[in-house]
């Protein structure tokens, strides 16, 4: 049975849900168990629930660190979809924030599930809301957790 166009943009907007709720448990639910993701893609990518759990930890390990994620878009074709986002990132006791416009290109195993994530974005996704100052988080403490 494949993924219906319907089913892979509940995942995709259940993703958004996920971290917007802050819920882990719920964002390694819509993941295949082989799920892959480049975050952003070319670097090392975190594999299986396991691997995007850390990801999640790393992300996720401030508990004075708000991510709120803007929903702009999404399409889905077939077995894949596109997601493009702005995750805002506070940091309100130290005034840093970050404004990350991200674009997801996601695939679908037939079940619905996130078989393949790619992340894209760079430093010229970025900007700084105003009044705070640039929070710049090391991708690189996401591996050695």
């Amino acid at each position: 049975m494949s993924t219906s166009i319907e089913n892979a943009r509940s995942t995709l907007e259940t993703y958004i849900r996920a971290w917007t709720t802050r819920d882990k448990g719920l964002l390694l639910s819509i993941l295949a168990d082989d799920a892959v993701m480049e975050d952003p893609a070319g670097t090392p990518p975190f594999r299986g629930r396991e691997g995007i759990g850390r990801f999640w930890d790393f992300a996720t390990r401030d508990a004075n660190r708000t991510l709120t994620p803007r929903l702009e878009e999404i399409r889905v074709c077939g077995l894949e979809g596109i997601l493009r986002f702005t995750m805002e990132v506070r940091q309100p006791s130290t005034r840093l924030g970050l404004d990350l416009s991200i674009i997801e290109h996601v695939e679908f195993d037939e079940a619905g599930r996130i078989r393949r994530l790619h992340a894209f974005w760079d430093e010229r996704s970025a900007t700084v809301p105003e009044g705070w100052s640039l929070l710049i988080p090391d991708i690189k403490d996401a591996y050695s957790e």
